[in-house]
C-alpha cells in the first residue's frame, strides 16, 4: 500500500474545516460515517482514513498496529502513511487550526501516539475510550500541541478498554498540555452522544471566536 485508503463526506456548501475520524481495531473507512450526520457541523469535510493492515484480507476489518512478537507492535508503516495523508490531503487544503481529529479505541491510541506529535498546531484532538503506551507519554507531544484543545472521553463501565487507560493518558498529558479535559460518561465501550455534543461545541466555539479553548 502506497497511500491511506480513505473516504470523505462534505457537509454544507463550502468546507472550511476538516474533521478526521480514526476508527478502532477491526474497523474500516465506513465505521463511523454516521457521526457526521449526528453532529451536523456545517461547512465541514469529514475524512475517514482506513487502517493499513487488514485482519481478514479483504479490508473489512483492519488494524493500525500489527503485533510482530509478544508485546511488540509494528507501527512505522501506519505513521508513514498517516504522515503522507495529513501532508498531502489535509494540510494542503485546510489550515492546521481548522483540523480536528476524533479517534475511537485503537484510533484514540493513534491520536496519542501520532496526531499529538504533529508539528502543525491543530484545532482539537478528541481521543475516546483509548489507551497510550508509557513510552508515548508527554515527552512525545510536540510543543506546538501543548495548548491544543484535547477532550478525552471514556465510558465509566467500559469492560474492553478500562477507564483507567484514559485516566493514565490524561495524567500523563496534563504534565505538558494546558488545554485538556477528561469527560467520563455513562456507558461501556462506545461513543456517547453527550460527549459528541461537547466536541461539537468546541469546534463551533473555536470557529466563532477564532480561538481554541476548552
Amino acid at each position: 500500500m502506497k497511500s491511506i485508503i480513505y473516504d470523505y463526506i462534505n457537509v454544507g456548501k463550502k468546507q472550511d474545516k476538516a474533521i478526521i475520524m480514526i476508527h478502532g481495531w477491526q474497523g474500516n473507512k465506513d465505521s463511523f460515517k454516521s457521526i457526521s450526520n449526528l453532529l451536523k457541523i456545517d461547512n465541514s469535510a469529514w475524512f475517514f482514513p482506513q487502517a493499513p493492515h487488514s485482519i481478514d484480507n479483504n479490508n473489512l476489518t483492519n488494524t493500525w498496529a500489527v503485533e510482530v512478537s509478544p508485546g511488540v507492535f509494528e507501527i512505522n508503516k501506519t505513521k508513514e502513511l498517516l504522515s503522507d495523508f495529513f501532508k498531502d490531503i489535509i494540510f494542503k487544503n485546510f489550515l492546521p487550526e481548522d483540523v480536528y481529529v476524533i479517534g475511537f479505541s485503537q484510533g484514540a491510541a493513534v491520536c496519542y501516539e501520532f496526531v499529538l506529535s504533529l508539528e502543525e498546531k491543530l484545532g482539537g484532538v478528541f481521543p475516546i475510550a483509548g489507551f497510550m503506551r508509557e513510552e508515548y507519554c508527554s515527552e512525545k507531544v510536540h510543543k506546538n500541541q501543548y495548548s491544543t484543545p484535547i477532550l478525552i472521553g471514556h465510558g465509566k463501565d467500559d469492560d474492553i478498554v478500562l477507564l483507567e487507560s484514559s485516566q493514565k493518558a490524561y495524567n500523563c498529558l496534563s504534565k505538558v498540555c494546558t488545554n485538556i479535559k477528561f469527560d467520563i460518561y455513562k456507558g461501556r465501550h462506545k461513543i456517547n452522544l453527550s460527549y459528541l455534543s461537547k466536541v461539537k461545541e468546541i469546534i463551533m466555539n473555536s470557529e466563532k471566536n477564532g480561538v481554541n479553548d476548552l
